[in-house]
């Protein structure tokens, strides 16, 4: 059986990693890596090469990634990626294809694959981001595909809604969680050492732009380089970077800018890599920002997230999220107030075990 993997970021790679790595040793198995998006641009890290690394037969490079982030450039890269996806799907077949999650770039893909009709496998399908027009990207998605793998009972309620039957629709659980209290992390000190991290005790930032009204990113970063710079007081910062979405650079530059004024107190990494990652969030004090791994991943880990603006509106809350609009004094009432809690102990809705056998 030939099975192809479309990935267009480290986040949705880290996702797949047990999937990967159950398909890439089945012999009944042909796995082949289809690669684009961020994982091809050099200011998101060209995390490429991690999949590079992993030793993978055959991994496929599609199209490129627009340096211009803006509404314009995100539009125009999309019509692109369509056309590159074109090519790509009249060459290449697949008995099954997986695509994961909402983001445009994978929106592109599946558009192209459409005419094509290629058997797609969704996985994280049914989730609502109100605040996001990921939304809009996922549900197109969900309506592409033959399969769906969801992460709980309330998501494939929506897919069955989507698609108009019951037929292929699968409740599995999130990926991502699957053994994590059982995986292998790398220690702390190499990670440091790695990324020339000065200190050991730190909040996690991560922050990405608003994708309705996009417009407001402007502001947006700007309040979150307010509350960073008085946090620091308080605090290690340890940020992660912005993914490639309209106005990404106004938060990624603001960062750096943090990071060259309080070099001893902030630093800023634009790819820590998934295990990297985990091990920060599992060393953090807590999680601040709008990213999914604070709704999905962080309480597994124990952690309590502030859940800013309306990036994940609409998601499926763990009862370790404090939401917060974009306002600086709110966001560090909030920080305030998460100081004097003790570590979150509540379950993770996201959770189902044997995910990736299911």
């Amino acid at each position: 059986m030939k099975i192809g993997v479309l990935t267009s970021s480290r986040a949705d790679y880290g996702i797949y990693q047990p999937l990967l790595n159950k398909l890439k040793i089945n012999d009944t198995i042909d796995l082949e890596i289809i690669a684009f998006g961020m994982h091809l641009q050099e200011n998101q890290g060209n995390t490429i090469q991690y999949i590079n690394e992993d030793g993978y037969e055959k991994v496929h490079k599609v199209g490129t990634m627009p340096e211009d982030d803006s509404i314009l450039g995100i539009a125009t890269g999309y019509g692109n990626l369509v056309l590159d996806f074109s090519d790509f799907w009249i060459k290449n077949s697949y008995d099954l294809v997986f695509t994961l999650g909402d983001r445009w770039e994978m929106s592109a893909a599946i558009q192209a694959s459409i005419p094509f009709e290629v058997k797609l496998a969704h996985i994280h399908g049914g989730e609502t981001t109100l605040g996001a027009i990921d939304n809009i990207f996922r549900h197109q998605i969900t309506l592409a595909s033959k399969y769906h793998f969801t992460a709980s009972e309330i998501f494939s309620k929506r897919v069955k809604e989507l698609i108009g039957k019951n037929e292929g629709v699968y409740t599995v659980g999130s990926i991502s969680l699957e053994d994590l209290n059982n995986l292998y992390l790398p220690d702390w000190s190499l990670i440091k050492e790695n990324f020339d991290i000065p200190f050991n005790e730190f909040v996690l930032v991560t922050f990405h732009p608003e994708s309705i009204n996009p417009s407001e990113n402007k502001l947006f970063s700007k309040v979150t380089y307010f509350v960073l710079e008085q946090l620091k007081d308080n605090n290690n910062i340890l940020i992660t970077g912005a993914n490639s979405d309209a106005m990404s650079s106004y938060f990624n530059e603001k960062y750096k800018t943090l990071e060259l004024l309080y070099p001893k107190k902030i630093k800023f990494v634009k790819v820590l890599g998934k295990y990297n990652y985990f091990k920060a969030i599992k060393k953090s004090k807590f999680m601040l920002g709008n990213t999914s791994s604070g709704i999905i991943e962080s309480a597994s880990f124990n952690k309590w997230v502030i859940n800013v603006g309306d990036r994940q509106k609409g998601r499926l809350r763990n009862d370790n999220i404090i939401d917060v609009p974009f306002d600086v004094d709110k966001i560090l009432d909030a920080v305030s107030e998460i100081s004097n809690r003790k570590k979150y102990q509540g379950e993770n809705k996201y959770a189902k075990k044997g995910t990736t056998e299911n």
